[in-house]
């Protein structure tokens, strides 16, 4: 995958891509030959939301801020989990169909996987600075609502 922006460490990599996020081959960059359970997550373009037609997704990011808390976020996953982690995102224009981030991960059994993958996508909308501005069927463009980064 062509990425912008890239962080890696020992057990995790994670990064910012231009377009659609590479679905393809995701599971060679968690392989470990003491895992035997690999996990993957693609958030895909929907051609629907609150009930409006879509037709593609504008994400706007700002790449330090989202490099740093991405890679933060990594560090909390495998802190938590015995995993190998991946997590790629997409800035710009992804249109229907098209994955706009890519999660996997791998580890000796399949609930950490798992568990590592669900919780990364969880915490990714609420602790990472990406915005979603949604483009209609008529080109019309909305901003969606996304979460607070403050602290309560």
């Amino acid at each position: 995958m062509d990425l912008f922006s890239e962080i890696t460490e020992d057990r995790w990599k994670c990064g910012l891509t231009d377009g659609p996020c590479q679905t393809t081959g995701l599971d060679l960059l968690v392989t470990d030959p003491a895992h035997g359970a690999v996990a993957q997550f693609f958030g895909v373009v929907r051609n629907h939301n609150d009930g409006l037609a879509a037709a593609a997704v504008d994400y706007d990011v700002h790449p330090e801020l989202a490099s740093k808390a991405l890679a933060e976020l990594c560090r909390d996953i495998c802190a938590e989990y015995p995993v190998r982690l991946v997590i790629f995102h997409s800035r710009g224009f992804v249109r229907v169909g098209e994955a706009s981030v890519v999660i996997a991960a791998s580890s000796a059994h399949r609930r950490d996987a798992l568990g590592a993958v669900s919780d990364a996508i969880d915490q990714l909308k609420v602790r990472v600075p990406i915005w979603k501005k949604e483009i209609g069927l008529d080109d019309e463009q909305r901003w969606l609502d996304g979460h607070s980064l403050r602290e309560e």
